[in-house]
């Protein structure tokens, strides 16, 4: 007996933990999370490593903005998720005309998602939440708003509850200059401007199939 259990003690170790599970795959476990950029002006988006690397210059008023994220948002979401592709998003204010008003409610409210709660993918889904209901600009809006558009999009509720209280995040008005900057030296002076850290130019996203293209090419 003790020969025949030592061999199936060999047995196991020359087999290794070989054992074939059914079913569809466990999700990662560590999906890509959301950092400050290193002027904390700056929302970034996924893997520091990813091959791909945007900067995304958006106003939440923007109307042109509104149809970027309607058209690319959830191509933009997938590759974040992916691993493939990080965005930093540079936000303005410049429809406000002023140092308070819609822009800046929801800057700061994304600005209070970069947490280790919040997953990239859920931020980019906040992010097409917010750019697809631009009406609020438009009406009476409030905190409580732009919450339930975060939990819509599966915000953490500690994060939710920080945005229906309207804590401050982030100095808006100096993110605003400092974004502007950036973005007049990306030789632009419009949103969205989607700029390729990588290559150092623009991208032509005229082109229905940038997204693709540029992850083609990584």
């Amino acid at each position: 007996m003790r020969y025949f259990a030592a061999l199936a003690v060999l047995v196991m170790a020359l087999a290794g933990c070989s054992r074939v599970v059914s079913g569809a795959p466990l999700p990662d476990q560590h999906p890509p999370g959301l950092a400050l950029s290193a002027d904390g002006y700056g929302i970034v988006a996924g893997l520091p490593d990813a091959p791909v690397q945007l900067e995304l210059f958006t106003e939440p008023q923007c109307d042109h903005c509104a149809h970027f994220q309607a058209s690319f948002g959830e191509d933009i979401r997938a590759q974040i998720l992916s691993g493939r592709l990080t965005v930093t998003y540079r936000l303005l204010t410049f429809f406000d005309g002023g140092d308070t008003g819609y822009s800046h409610s929801v800057a700061n409210a994304l600005f209070l998602t970069v947490a280790p709660t919040v997953t990239a993918s859920t931020y980019q889904k906040f992010v097409e939440n917010l750019w697809a209901n631009q009406d609020l600009a438009r009406r009476g809006y409030s905190d409580g708003d732009l919450a339930d558009l975060a939990r819509q999009a599966g915000v953490d509720g500690s994060v939710v509850a920080q945005i229906a209280a309207g804590r401050s995040a982030v100095d808006v008005v100096a993110m605003d200059e400092h974004n502007t900057t950036a973005l007049a030296d990306t030789s632009s002076s419009g949103t969205p401007t989607v700029y390729d850290l990588h290559n150092g130019d623009i991208v032509d996203i005229s082109d229905p199939d940038w997204l693709d293209a540029l992850m083609r090419a990584a």
